[in-house]
C-alpha cells in the first residue's frame, strides 16, 4: 500500500510538472509574439512547435522546457538594451525552480520555497508605488518641460529615449508657453551628447529652437535635475511650475530625486515600451528604487 500511495505521488507530481512546463513554454510563446518587435515574432512559431513536442512526448518535457527557455535566454541577450537581459532573469528564476522541484530533496526545496515567496513580497513592496506613480497626469501650465535623457547609438536615440521624446512632445504641444530642458550628458558608444540628440530630434519634428534648453553634463537622474534646474534659473525662470518627462517605470524615482533636490515637479511618461523590454526596466527600477530608499541616492 505505501509503495502505491508513492508511485501515486511521484505520478501527480509528474503531471504537476508537465503542466507546469507546458504553461511556461506557451508564456515563452505569448511573450515572443505579444512583448516584441513585430520582425521577430517568426519565433513564436519555434516555440509552437517545442510546445507540440512537450505535450506529445511527456517524458521528455524536463528537456523540452530546458530547451525552450535556454534558447529563449540566449536571444534575449543578443540585444543591445539592458531591459532585455535584466527580463532573463524571469525564465532563468523558472528554469531554476522547475529544477529544483524535480530533482531537489525534500529541504532543499522547502528552503527554496521560502526564500522565492519572500523575494516575491519585497519586489511586489517596490513595485507597488513604481507602477502607481505611472497613473499620474501632470497639472497644466508648465513654465519649463525637464526631459531626462537615455541612451544614444552613435547619434540616433534608443527606443527609449525616443519614448520619452515623444512623451515631450505631446507636454510640449500642451504647454504651448513651456520651455523644454533637454538633460543628458555623452556616455560610451555615443557620438553626441544625449541633450544634443533630444535636441535635433525635437526640432526636427517642429519644435522650435528658441523653446529649447540644453544641459549636456549629467551621467546620473540626480545630476539631470540639478543640473536642468540651474539651466532654468539661467533662463531666469525657476524650478516652480516643471514637469519631468520621463519612462513611465523611473517616474516615482524622478519625482522622489526631484523632491530631495527642492524642485517641485509632476511626472509625465513617455509612449511605452515593448513588454519584455518593460518588464526588464521595471525589475531594474525596483533595484534602483531600493537603493533609493537604503541610501537616499
Amino acid at each position: 500500500m505505501e509503495q502505491i500511495n508513492r508511485e501515486t505521488t511521484q505520478k501527480r507530481s509528474f503531471t504537476l510538472f508537465h503542466a507546469l512546463g507546458l504553461f511556461l513554454i506557451l508564456c515563452t510563446a505569448l511573450a515572443v509574439w505579444f512583448g516584441i518587435h513585430p520582425r521577430y515574432r517568426v519565433l513564436c512559431a519555434g516555440f509552437a512547435v517545442l510546445f507540440a513536442l512537450a505535450a506529445w512526448k511527456r517524458d521528455w518535457m524536463y528537456w523540452f522546457v530546458l530547451a525552450a527557455e535556454a534558447g529563449f535566454i540566449a536571444f534575449l541577450w543578443t540585444f543591445p538594451q539592458a531591459g532585455y537581459r535584466i527580463a532573463s532573469a524571469v525564465p532563468l528564476a523558472i528554469l531554476l525552480l522547475i529544477t529544483v522541484f524535480r530533482f531537489g530533496k525534500k529541504p532543499l526545496k522547502i528552503a527554496v520555497a521560502i526564500l522565492s515567496g519572500l523575494a516575491l513580497c519585497a519586489l511586489t513592496v517596490l513595485l507597488i508605488p513604481i507602477v502607481r506613480a505611472t497613473t499620474e497626469k501632470p497639472e497644466p501650465d508648465a513654465d519649463y518641460i525637464i526631459v531626462l535623457g537615455a541612451g544614444v547609438y552613435g547619434e540616433t536615440p534608443s527606443i527609449t529615449l525616443e519614448h520619452r521624446l515623444e512623451g515631450a512632445l505631446r507636454c510640449l504641444d500642451a504647454n504651448p508657453r513651456a520651455k523644454a530642458v533637454v538633460s543628458g550628458g555623452q556616455g560610451a558608444g555615443e557620438d553626441i551628447s544625449e541633450a544634443e540628440c533630444m535636441r535635433r530630434w525635437l526640432t526636427g519634428h517642429g519644435v522650435d529652437p528658441q523653446r529649447i534648453l540644453i544641459e549636456d553634463r549629467s551621467t546620473s537622474t540626480k545630476e539631470n535635475l540639478a543640473f536642468s534646474r540651474e539651466a532654468i534659473e539661467a533662463d531666469g525662470g525657476t524650478a516652480e511650475r516643471v514637469v519631468i518627462v520621463t519612462s513611465p517605470y523611473h517616474m516615482y524615482r524622478a519625482k522622489q530625486t526631484a523632491a530631495k533636490l527642492g524642485i517641485r515637479a509632476d511626472c509625465a511618461a513617455g509612449s511605452d515600451g515593448y513588454p519584455i523590454y518593460m518588464l526588464g526596466m521595471y525589475l531594474r527600477e525596483a533595484a534602483a528604487t531600493l537603493k533609493l530608499w537604503v541610501f537616499g541616492a
